[in-house]
C-alpha cells in the first residue's frame, strides 16, 4: 500500500468518526438516572389545519411539576413527535402549509427568541427562572418568535424551512419527551404517549 492509500484511508476513518460522534450528540441522551422531578400532563388540546380546522394557537400543551426539585427553565427541552401541519414561508405573502411527520424541538423554556404570548402564558413559572412543584408550563402552536430567530424549531416530513408554528391533528397519537440538558449529558425527565383533543382547554 503506497503513502496516497494510507492517507487516504486514514481520512476516510476520521471523517466517519466525527460523524459518528455528530450524529450521537443528537440522539443519544441518559436514561439511567431517576427523574428529579414528577411531571403529569395536565391538559392537550389543538388539531390541525386540515382536519379540524384548528388554528396553530388552538394547540395547547398543559405540564404540571408534580413534585420533586426545582429545576432551572433554561436547563430544560421539550420534544413532540407525531402527525400534523406547519407553514412553509411568509403568512399573507406566498406559501404553503406542510401536512405530515411533525417534530417539534423547544430548545429550552425560558423567554429567549419566544412569542410574547409565552411569557404572558406563564409569567407566573418564568419569574425567578425555576420550574417548581405546583406550577404550570403551557406550550402553544405559536411559541415561536419568527421563522429567523426563534427557539422552537419544527419540520414536517423532514423539512425544517417551516414558520416554526405547529398543529397536531386530533385524535391521532404524539410522544412528547422533556429533558434536562447540561454541557455533558442530556437526562430524560418525562416520556409519555398524548394525543390532541379538539376542544381548548378554559
Amino acid at each position: 500500500m503506497n503513502l496516497s492509500s494510507v492517507f487516504l484511508l486514514f481520512l476516510t476513518v476520521s471523517l466517519c468518526g466525527i460523524l459518528v460522534l455528530n450524529s450521537s450528540a443528537f440522539t443519544n441522551y441518559d436514561v439511567g438516572q431517576p427523574s428529579p422531578i414528577k411531571i403529569e400532563i395536565e391538559a392537550v388540546s389543538g388539531g390541525d389545519r386540515y382536519n379540524d380546522t384548528a388554528r396553530f394557537q388552538d394547540n395547547v400543551l398543559i405540564l404540571r411539576h408534580a413534585g420533586g426539585k426545582s429545576v432551572p427553565l433554561d436547563s430544560l427541552s421539550v420534544q413532540i413527535v407525531g402527525i400534523g401541519n406547519s407553514y412553509k414561508g411568509i403568512p399573507g405573502s406566498g406559501g404553503e402549509f406542510l401536512f405530515g411527520d411533525l417534530v417539534v424541538y423547544y430548545e429550552h423554556l425560558n423567554i429567549d427568541k419566544k412569542n410574547p404570548q409565552f411569557e404572558k402564558n406563564n409569567r407566573e413559572t418564568l419569574k425567578d427562572g425555576l420550574w417548581s412543584s405546583g406550577e404550570i408550563l403551557i406550550l402553544t402552536g405559536n411559541d415561536s418568535k419568527n421563522s429567523s430567530s426563534t427557539s422552537v424549531f419544527v419540520s414536517v416530513n423532514g423539512d425544517s424551512g417551516t414558520s416554526q408554528n405547529y398543529g397536531f391533528s386530533s385524535q391521532t397519537a404524539a410522544e412528547i419527551f422533556v429533558f434536562q440538558n447540561s454541557a455533558q449529558s442530556k437526562h430524560l425527565l418525562f416520556k409519555k404517549k398524548i394525543s390532541f383533543s379538539k376542544s381548548r382547554p378554559t
